[in-house]
């Protein structure tokens, strides 16, 4: 297999964890007030803290995979790709309902990338 799609692949799952992970980390979060509080949020909060790791790791798995594949190629994978993780992540952890037509818009978007990776 090509070691631009392992390493796009690798990123795919890095930033979807990592955008479920953020959610988690900043789940109640809402009566944060003032940069200050926000802070300290950020650095004594566990699931944003290795979300925001896992977000530094795709930038260098995707920048490697860019390196092999095309952007137009790769660009798309990455974004449908991380899509289907966090709705996934969205359903299970977080119970949202993904309603028909937001299924619907999800398919027609994985069609549109096979036709672009084609």
């Amino acid at each position: 297999m090509n070691r631009g799609f392992v390493l796009l692949g690798v990123a795919v799952v890095f930033n979807g964890v990592a955008n479920v992970l953020m959610k988690k980390g900043m789940t109640g979060a809402d009566n944060i007030n003032g940069v200050g509080e926000t802070i300290k949020h950020y650095l004594t909060s566990w699931p944003v803290i290795v979300g925001l790791a896992l977000f530094a790791l795709n930038v260098i798995a995707y920048t490697q995979a860019l390196t092999k594949i095309p952007l137009s190629v790769a660009y798309p994978i990455m974004v449908s790709m991380t899509g289907l993780i966090v709705i996934s992540g969205s359903m299970v952890l977080f119970k949202e309902q993904i309603g028909w037509l937001q299924w619907i818009g999800f398919a027609l978007i994985i069609a549109g990338v096979v036709c672009v990776t084609r």
